[in-house]
């Protein structure tokens, strides 16, 4: 007949289970349970609960606390991947390698210019250039001590000398002084009558010694009995959606 042996080390840890059992119905452990439950028990249980209750609050979008520091972290993101997007861009211009850049973000746009979260206090003076790829937008010309502001191509009066390129292969036509002519206008003066400029030949502007977009021709404007012609010039961006932008620091 088969009998079952238990092992030799059984034996202790049962006794010492009964023990504790019947020391448990006597109550001896009642006050040490008591302060376990205080001190770690409950505020465990009360941890997982608050986490549980917050984690289906938020799934079902109803922790108003948490919608600001969403809504500031998404921002931060958008705000990062578009200065990514822009330093890309920047890179894959054909600009000089000597050149040297300081990453600005647009703060405010009013009466064609724009305001840039920097100032003397970050090394920014009057005069220095600023682009947005191979873009021209402008020179700083005013500047305080934590901003600055930018006058762009289109601000009234503002005068460039450009060069016309034409947009079937890229060889200089024509040249020409541009005007700004606020809300968002620019218009080329002195073209000389036999140059073969058209509409969509992008218009440039000398800069250190390279040349930077400034927009394309919209328009030609012919007077009879005149050696000269006019142009009007569109800007290929809207400045109420420039986010990072770039100072020229050389």
């Amino acid at each position: 007949m088969f009998h079952f042996k238990f092992p030799k080390g059984f034996y202790s840890p049962l006794i010492i289970l009964a023990v504790v059992f019947l020391l448990g119905l006597t109550g001896v452990f009642k006050p040490g349970r008591k302060l376990a439950e205080k001190k770690l028990i409950i505020p465990i249980r009360q941890k997982i609960f608050d986490w549980r209750r917050f984690a289906k609050k938020d799934l079902d979008g109803c922790v108003v606390g948490r919608e600001k520091e969403i809504t500031e972290l998404k921002t931060k993101i958008a705000s990062l991947e578009e200065e990514n997007r822009q330093q890309k861009r920047l890179l894959s211009s054909p600009l000089p390698k000597t050149w040297q850049f300081q990453t600005v973000r647009v703060i405010g746009t009013e009466n064609e210019t724009l305001t840039v979260n920097a100032g003397s206090e970050d090394n920014l003076k009057e005069g220095m250039v600023v682009i947005l790829g191979d873009t021209y937008l402008g020179r700083i010309y005013k500047v305080s001590q934590s901003i600055s502001v930018v006058r762009l191509p289109t601000f009234l009066d503002e005068k460039l000398a450009v060069s016309i390129i034409s947009e079937k292969n890229r060889l200089l036509v024509g040249k020409g002084l541009l005007t700004g002519r606020g809300e968002g206008g620019m218009k080329i003066d002195q073209i000389i009558l036999s140059e073969n400029v058209s509409a969509g030949d992008i218009v440039q502007t000398d800069v250190l010694g390279t040349n930077l977009v400034i927009g394309v021709i919209s328009e030609i404007v012919e007077k009879k009995g005149e050696m000269f012609k006019s142009a009007l010039v569109k800007r290929q961006y809207n400045p109420r959606e420039l986010g990072t932008v770039f100072l020229v620091k050389k």
